[in-house]
């Protein structure tokens, strides 16, 4: 399956300076790009979170839940009891 050839495909794959310097110009250089934050929950407390929701709820938990979700589950099963 061929990758989508278009113009800045091209251009990103080309070793023509012209291209380097103009793709700079718009901000495409950077070698220090980096997420815009660091993710809020680590590993740890999500499995903690996790084994909180099986051990409580008695299900597994969706695993792109975050864990502000995860509390907020818990905390309402926990209120229905």
């Amino acid at each position: 399956m061929k990758k989508s050839s278009g113009y800045m495909t091209r251009a990103l794959a080309h070793r023509d300076p012209r291209f380097a310097r103009i793709l700079g110009n718009l901000g495409y250089e950077g070698r220090d790009m980096r997420a815009a934050s660091e993710p809020e929950d680590t590993p740890d407390e999500m499995a903690a979170l996790r084994a909180e929701y099986e051990a409580v709820i008695g299900k597994r938990p969706f695993y792109g839940w975050d864990a502000e979700t995860l509390r907020a589950k818990i905390s309402e099963h926990e209120a229905e009891d």
